[in-house]
C-alpha cells in the first residue's frame, strides 16, 4: 500500500502493548498514523506531534495490539467445518487415506476447486478471508490459484496481507510451495533455501518413526544438513531435543499448531525442547477441518497445552508467537510484529483495559474485537469505531453486535469477481449442499487436467494439501528416495460418495457445533 498524495492523519487511543518487550505497556496512549505507517506514539497528556494538532483521535476503550501474524494455514479449506476424526494416526499419510476424511476434506474440496462454474472462486477467497480479519489476524498464507492448463501458479491479492506475496522490498515473500522432492534433490532443495528469505515447510508431521525419517532426509550422505536460518519447520512433531538442537545449530524456526496435533496424533510439538534450544516459535491455526477456526483461538489451545503439559510459557510468551516471533521469522521484523514509530500500522483493538494486558488478549473473543487496522487502514470493526476511523463497507453481525469489514483494495486480484461476504455464503452454502452433484464434473476435470486436455480458461483453486500440483504445503523429501502420500488421480478414480455438508461458520460465536465437535470426539483418547 503506497502512502497517498496527500497524507492521511488519524489517530487512535487505548491501552498500548507493544510487544516490544514483556511489559513495555501504555496504560493510557495515543497512536498517530500517517499514510500505512505509525508516525509516533504518545502516553496520555502529551502534544500531538506536528502536522495532527486538529487532528480528534478515535477513542477505543480498549487495548491495542499488533496485528495478528499466522505462518500456518490451509486457507482455501476453511470453508469446511471440523471434521470429527476417527481415531488417532501416526502420521499424516494415515489420514490423508481415512474413507471419512475423504469424504469429509478431499471430497467436498475437489468439488469446490474443480467443479467451478466461476462462481466459487471469488465466494471462497471472500469468505475464508473474512474469517481471518474477524478475529484479528492480519497476515496468513495466501490463496493459490493456477490456471486450467495446469503451467501457471499464483497467488490471490486482497485486503488480508499474504506471506508468500509480501511486499518488496520491505516485506520479502516466504516460500511454502515446492515440487515433490526426493532424496536425489537434496542439493536443489538445499539450493532452494539459500534463497529464500523465509521457507515455510510442513516437516516430520506425526509421531511415529515414517514420520521422523523426513527430517533425517534432510541429511545427505555427506553428512550436511539442508537446514538454513530461512526454514521454518511448520509441526516438528515427531523431533525430539537432539533435532531441535541440530535445528538450533542452522539458525531455523518452529511453527506449532497445537490442537490441530492433538486432535490428529494425541500428542503435540516438543516446543519446551524447542525452546530450551533457543528455537523461535510462531503459532499456526492449521485449518479448519483438524485445527482452530483463527489464530485467537488457537492462542487459547497454547495456553491450554502449556499448562496442561507445564511447558512453561507465560501469555506473553504465547501472544508474542503470534505477533513478533513470526515477523522475525518471515523476516518482517523491521516493519510489522511490534508497536513502533516508522512501523506499518497494522493493529488489533481489544474490548477493555483491565487485568493483564497478554492474558486479556488470549481470553478475548471474537465479538470484543474493536477494530482491526492495515496498513493504516480501517478494515474491520464495530460499526461505531469504523466509522470514527474513517472506514466503510459491508455491514455483518458478530454474536449480536453490528460489525463493518471492508475489502476494497487497489492490489486486488483483477482476475476475481468483487462479491459480497453476503452472496459468498449463499454461493459456498448451495455448493457444499450440493456435492453429490458436482462430484462427477470435478472427477472428470481432476481426470482431463492429469491428461493435459484441459480446454478451459480462467483461474482454479490450487488445493494445497494434495499432490501432484506443484504447489502443496506438505512436499516430501523422502527419506530413501520414496515418494509418500497419496496420488490424485488414484484419489479420484476411487472417489467415495459425497453428501450435502455445511458451512464452516465465519466465527466460534456463531458456530455452537464447533464447540461441540472438540468437547464430543468419535472415539476416547487416552
Amino acid at each position: 500500500m503506497s502512502p497517498a498524495a496527500n497524507p492521511k492523519r488519524w489517530a487512535l487511543t487505548g491501552r498500548i502493548v507493544t510487544m516490544a518487550t514483556e511489559g513495555d505497556v501504555i496504560k493510557n496512549g495515543t497512536i498517530f498514523i500517517e499514510d500505512n505507517r505509525i508516525a509516533a506514539i504518545l502516553p496520555k497528556g502529551q502534544p500531538a506531534p506536528v502536522g495532527f494538532e486538529a487532528v480528534a483521535a478515535v477513542t477505543t476503550g480498549g487495548t491495542i495490539y499488533p496485528g495478528l501474524i499466522e505462518l500456518h494455514n490451509h486457507l482455501s479449506y476453511n470453508v469446511l467445518p471440523l471434521w470429527r476424526v476417527p481415531q488417532l494416526f501416526g502420521n499424516c499419510d494415515q489420514w490423508q487415506n481415512a474413507k471419512s476424511y475423504k469424504t469429509s476434506v478431499t471430497g467436498p474440496m475437489s468439488a469446490i476447486a474443480l467443479a467451478d462454474d466461476g462462481s466459487l472462486l471469488p465466494a471462497l477467497v471472500r469468505y475464508v478471508e473474512a474469517k481471518c480479519l474477524v478475529a484479528g489476524t492480519t497476515t496468513s498464507q495466501g490463496i493459490t490459484l493456477s490456471n486450467w492448463s495446469g503451467t501457471i501458479h499464483k497467488y490471490y491479492k486482497g485486503a488480508l496481507r499474504a506471506a508468500e506475496i509480501g511486499s518488496p522490498p520491505d516485506l520479502p515473500r516466504a516460500h511454502s510451495k515446492i515440487p515433490d522432492i526426493d532424496a536425489e534433490d537434496w542439493a536443489k532443495f538445499d539450493n532452494e533455501l539459500k534463497s529464500s528469505a523465509c521457507f515455510l515447510l510442513h516437516l516430520s508431521e506425526g509421531i511415529d518413526p515414517k514420520a521422523h525419517s523426513h527430517f533425517l532426509a534432510l541429511r545427505n550422505s555427506a553428512g550436511d544438513w539442508a537446514i538454513e536460518p530461512s526454514l521454518a519447520g511448520i509441526h516438528c512433531t515427531a523431533l525430539d531435543a537432539t533435532d531441535f538442537g541440530t535445528m538450533a545449530q542452522h539458525q531455523a524456526r518452529v511453527v506449532w499448531s497445537p490442537l490441530s496435533n492433538l486432535l490428529l496424533y494425541g500428542k503435540t510439538t516438543d516446543v519446551a525442547a524447542a525452546r530450551a534450544a533457543g528455537l523461535t516459535i510462531a503459532l499456526g491455526s492449521d485449518w479448519s477441518p483438524s485445527g482452530s477456526k483463527n489464530l485467537l483461538g488457537q492462542l487459547k489451545a497454547a495456553k491450554v497445552v502449556s499448562a496442561h503439559f507445564n511447558l512453561g510459557f507465560s501469555d506473553y510468551d504465547i501472544v508474542a508467537m503470534a505477533t513478533r516471533n513470526p515477523a522475525a521469522i518471515l523476516k518482517w521484523d523491521s516493519k510489522l510484529g511490534t508497536i513502533a514509530k516508522g512501523k506499518f500500522a497494522d493493529l488489533l483493538v481489544v474490548k477493555g483495559v483491565t487485568g493483564d494486558p497478554y492474558a486479556h488478549l488470549i481470553k478475548s473473543r471474537e465479538q470484543d474485537i474493536v477494530l482491526v487496522t492495515i496498513g493504516g487502514r480501517a478494515r474491520y470493526g464495530t460499526k461505531k469505531a469504523m466509522q470514527q476511523a474513517g472506514g466503510s463497507g459491508e455491514a455483518l453481525k458478530v454474536g449480536r453486535s453490528a460489525r463493518v469489514i471492508d475489502f476494497t483494495s487497489p492490489d486486488q486480484d483483477p482476475r476475481i469477481e468483487k462479491i459480497t461476504l453476503a452472496e459468498a455464503t449463499t454461493r459456498l452454502s448451495a455448493a457444499l449442499g450440493n456435492l453429490g452433484t458436482l462430484q462427477p464434473h470435478s472427477i472428470a476435470m481432476s481426470a482431463a487436467i492429469a491428461s493435459g486436455t484441459v480446454s478451459r480458461t480462467g483461474w482454479r483453486l490450487a488445493l494445497d494439501e494434495q499432490f501432484g500440483n506443484n504447489v502443496q504445503l506438505r512436499p516430501r523429501l523422502a527419506y530413501n528416495g520414496i515418494r509418500t502420500g497419496p496420488d490424485l488421480a488414484a484419489v479420484a478414480a476411487a472417489a467415495e460418495p459425497l453428501h450435502p455438508i455445511k458451512l464452516d461458520g465465519l466465527t466460534v460465536a456463531d458456530d455452537p457445533v464447533f464447540i461441540d465437535t472438540l468437547k464430543n470426539p468419535t472415539f476416547r483418547r487416552g
